[in-house]
């Protein structure tokens, strides 16, 4: 039982709490195919979603409860390295400049 007197999603069991749309599925599955060391997790005792994005030696958690709400964070984040990575200029100028 929450605290809100509303029951809760059965102990161990990975549900929905009715907020996620089936877009936002299909997103987190793209997600977790194109960053695979990214681990994203219902936590239903709590009624929230968890992502854990390893570091060096730990890692950062993001928490929001709703799964479109994380995977809007996730995508900040992995942006920035994903449009780096693609700049065409990037192979060519890893030489320190012209010259």
């Amino acid at each position: 039982m929450l605290p809100s007197g509303m029951a809760g999603p059965a102990h161990g069991r990975q549900a929905m709490s009715g907020l996620e749309q089936p877009e936002q599925l299909r997103r987190l599955g793209r997600f977790r195919a194109q960053y695979p060391g990214v681990v994203i997790n219902r936590v239903g005792d709590f009624d929230f979603w968890q992502a854990w994005i390893p570091e060096g030696n730990g890692g950062t958690v993001i928490t929001r409860y709703v799964l479109q709400d994380l995977l809007d964070r996730l995508d900040q984040i992995h942006a920035p390295a994903a449009a780096e990575s693609s700049r065409p200029d990037q192979a060519h100028n890893q030489g320190g400049g012209p010259g």
